[in-house]
């Protein structure tokens, strides 16, 4: 395993962090406990020391399992959650980044995790009418309480970002980032490199698609999330479909998979820092983890996006 400094935060990181959104049980289709624990385990013995997870998967699920999981260890490892929107039913979000309601999700979270300290803490996406100085305010009073250790956001646009850098708390950006969707490489990425902010990518795998594994005919669980992702249905998941198998082409030539050479992809683009890989089984996280040790040229590289355009 390779690490890698996430930005201000001080951490060195684990290449391949565990993505936990899966193992909440509530948007991926169905899920055993015991068998996320055991991916858990499994990446930890492999190397992985970053786990990342949030109060929304599962309405706190994962953050329960996740803390069990490394009960005993936690003080070895990183463990990333977020803050900002509550369910408050299934379906029904509310958002919520006063200082009393951010108290209540740290305190949440920290009983759900079974830990004194949240490593990073990262507001979950950005919302109107919460202006970000001020959250980022709130958010440094729990740094110097002891309750976290370094702050971070999530899926934050250009402008958002540089106020939430401005501030100077602000040390990582979570970005949604893949060979079908390289959208942060005009301006995000730009702003994370110059401004020393770590990046946590996540969906390297696009939901699925690059692992290879999907024919046309699919059919998702209604309760997956996938069942409504424009991606996934005709005919744009034919075509999704025909660019992994190119993707899958050039894989083989390495003696990998799709997704193991589409993380490994990730990885390699200059700025990024980690790839959130998630794993229903321990099964699922060794195939994740084996994309650390592959090394790509800038002519793979190039190839590899010629092959996944659509």
């Amino acid at each position: 395993m390779q690490y890698r400094r996430l930005g201000k935060t001080g951490f060195d990181v684990s290449v391949i962090a565990f993505g936990a959104w899966a193992i909440g049980g509530a948007d991926w289709g169905k899920v055993d406990d015991r068998d996320s624990i055991k991916a858990i385990h499994r990446s930890l013995d492999l190397g992985v020391n970053l786990f990342d997870t949030a109060p929304l998967y599962g309405n706190g699920h994962a953050e329960s399992v996740l803390g069990k999981a490394l009960e005993g260890v936690s003080q070895k490892v990183i463990i990333a959650t977020k803050c900002g929107p509550i369910e408050v039913r299934p379906g029904l979000l509310r958002f919520d980044l006063s200082r009393e309601g951010l108290i209540s999700q740290v305190d949440d979270s920290l009983r759900r995790l079974k830990v004194d300290r949240i490593d990073l803490l990262q507001v979950h996406w950005y919302e109107a009418g919460w202006p970000i100085e001020e959250t980022m305010g709130h958010l440094a009073e729990f740094v110097k309480a002891g309750k976290v250790a370094a702050i971070g956001v999530s899926n934050f646009l250009p402008a958002e970002l540089n106020k939430a850098a401005d501030t100077g708390v602000a040390a990582s950006l979570q970005p949604p980032y893949n060979l079908f969707r390289r959208d942060i490489e005009e301006e995000i990425l730009p702003i994370c490199i110059a401004r020393d902010l770590g990046v946590l990518v996540y969906e390297p795998l696009a939901r699925g698609l690059l692992t290879g594994k999907f024919t046309p005919d699919h059919q998702f669980d209604p309760k997956d999330i996938r069942a409504t992702d424009p991606r996934f249905k005709m005919p744009a998941f034919e075509r999704y479909i025909a660019a992994t198998n190119r993707v899958a082409k050039i894989a083989k030539s390495f003696g990998v998979t799709a997704g193991q050479i589409a993380i490994a992809w990730v990885l390699a683009k200059k700025g990024v820092t980690t790839a959130l890989c998630g794993a229903k089984t321990a099964l699922q996280a060794v195939e994740n983890i084996k994309a650390a040790d592959i090394e790509l040229d800038s002519e793979i590289l190039a190839r590899l996006e010629q092959a996944a355009s659509l």
